[in-house]
């Protein structure tokens, strides 16, 4: 998923976004989270958000941003980010150089994908 970010971003000219394995903790934690609690949500139910999220891994951060999708494969939920503006708009945000992604088994509902950007 990180190498299909990347392809979108260099095919309109724009800054690669940089692996960050902090930023996959903050992704996968969030992920594990939402299938054990069984919510799916940019809020815990506790009303937290990603920055709050990242603050308590220590990421440091200006701006920050999160997509979620339970699709059945990578392609299809990449597909999906890049259909939705708000998604697609993280992708490609030169706000960003940073990027994480958590990607865990749903069950019967496929995978859980959280990608978490940052600058």
């Amino acid at each position: 998923m990180f190498n299909l970010i990347n392809r979108e971003r260099v095919s309109r000219g724009i800054k690669l976004l940089t692996f960050d394995a902090k930023l996959v903790e903050v992704a996968r934690v969030h992920a594990k989270d939402m299938f054990a609690r069984g919510y799916f949500s940019h809020y815990s139910p506790e009303n937290q958000t990603v920055a709050d999220r990242a603050e308590n891994l220590q990421v440091d951060f200006l701006v920050i941003g999160e997509n979620l999708a339970y699709a059945p494969d990578i392609e299809l939920a990449h597909k999906g980010f890049m259909n939705s503006e708000g998604h697609r708009a993280n992708i490609l945000s030169t706000d960003f150089s940073r990027v994480g992604v958590g990607i865990i088994n749903g069950g019967i509902y496929g995978e859980m994908f959280v990608q978490v950007f940052t600058n």
